[in-house]
């Protein structure tokens, strides 16, 4: 699989397991969200062990995790290039039905933030996230996979 599937693939997996019901993780997908993982903590410089407190629902405010934040949906191709704005909607036309009318909430709750900071507007965007939709943290939990 190349790199630019497994983004896409990574990209639909995501929002379907946060925002179902469900939250089973086929074994096919957990090596390419903990290499996702793992990129973006190279880039970030992001702590693990502040991360980790994700599992718990607290995202700390701290540049490298924003910037974190930040790499994850840039890699999901989700950021707008010019104002960092995520547009989560983006994957609408991938995710089944049952997951679109929590990404349209999300996308309708959140999407209107932009900060001077590309790191700050995606660290901003996931508080918002984790406000507006309970079944978030579950997003945590895929990266987290050990």
């Amino acid at each position: 699989m190349n790199g630019r599937r497994i983004v896409s693939v990574l990209a639909v997996l995501t929002v379907c397991i946060v925002l179902s019901g469900t939250f089973e993780i086929p074994a096919r997908y957990k090596k390419p969200a903990k290499m996702l993982h793992e990129i973006c903590v190279l880039e970030s410089g992001a702590s693990e062990e502040l991360l980790r407190q994700c599992l718990d629902g607290t995202v700390h405010d701290d540049p490298a995790v924003g910037c974190y934040i930040h790499c994850l949906f840039d890699k999901l191709d989700v950021v707008e290039e010019d104002t960092g704005r995520i547009l989560l909607n983006q994957l609408i036309y991938l995710v089944p039905d049952d997951v679109k009318e929590a990404v349209e909430h999300l996308t309708r709750e959140c999407s209107h933030i932009v900060t001077p900071d590309k790191c700050d507007t995606a660290y901003q965007t996931v508080k918002c996230y984790f406000k507006a939709h309970d079944e978030v943290i579950k997003f945590c939990h895929l990266l987290m996979l050990e």
